[in-house]
């Protein structure tokens, strides 16, 4: 039996499903599983999703190694929306409000940002001059040595997805992010015609239906998604 794996990398875009429907709800990596292994009684298409909420590729070169380890034959690589998104605080303020343990400086900071950040979003994120958690130059340096390092250790084949514009929603609590994700999709696309690896361009999405939380896919835009990439899978023959 002939046994092939695809590592899903990047963060909680590839993992959720926006509404969550219980037992319903799949995400795109799920589906193109069961379509990969429909009809085939010699070969097994393995997709492990080593994804997680809110990584950025700072998070992603921490995990490097875990990512090289996989050994997979297809990489699908997911990211970006968590660096270029505008931000009204720092990662390191970010990061206190979600550590898990609720200390009294926990809770501290999380009145903090109830009471005086949150209502004061939008303007926030221009008095910090709408930046990013990931500057564009560190995005492109260590998305580079991921892709570098995949294809120096690994005899995967790698494709990358675009990020899909934000809803008006989003454009208005975090301005200035519709505007990045334009910039830092032309990174990864350049990197891609460089490195000579996929582009998966998702611009054609719209929020409704594919991503009625301005981020996250529905269960229609998880199909959207595994179609699309099953139709690059097979025409490229990535597998």
């Amino acid at each position: 039996m002939n046994l092939k794996k695809i590592v899903i990398v990047g963060n909680s875009v590839a993992l959720r499903n926006r509404p969550h429907v219980k037992e319903q709800s799949k995400n795109y990596g799920q589906l193109i599983q069961k379509s990969l292994n429909e009809g085939k009684s010699d070969e097994i298409i393995q997709v492990e999703n080593i994804a997680f909420g809110r990584a950025t590729m700072r998070d992603l070169h921490i995990v490097q190694d875990r990512v090289i380890n996989t050994f997979g034959d297809l990489y699908i690589i997911n990211i970006g929306v968590s660096d270029a998104a505008t931000r009204e605080m720092p990662r390191w303020f970010a990061d206190k409000l979600n550590q898990r343990k609720q200390t009294f400086g926990v809770k501290v900071t999380k009145g903090i940002e109830a009471t005086f950040i949150r209502p004061m979003r939008s303007f926030l994120v221009k008095l910090r001059g709408k930046r990013s958690w990931t500057s564009k130059k560190k995005f492109n340096q260590l998305f580079n040595e991921l892709v570098y390092r995949i294809q120096h250790n690994t005899s995967g084949k790698v494709i990358v997805l675009s990020m899909s514009p934000p809803d008006e929603r989003v454009e208005k609590s975090v301005p200035g992010t519709a505007k990045k994700y334009k910039e830092y999709n032309e990174i990864l696309k350049e990197i891609c015609k460089t490195k000579e690896i996929e582009y998966l361009d998702l611009d054609e999405l719209t929020p409704d239906p594919h991503y009625p939380d301005g981020t996250h896919y529905s269960e229609a835009g998880n199909q959207e998604v595994s179609l699309r990439l099953m139709k690059l899978i097979k025409e490229k023959e990535l597998l």
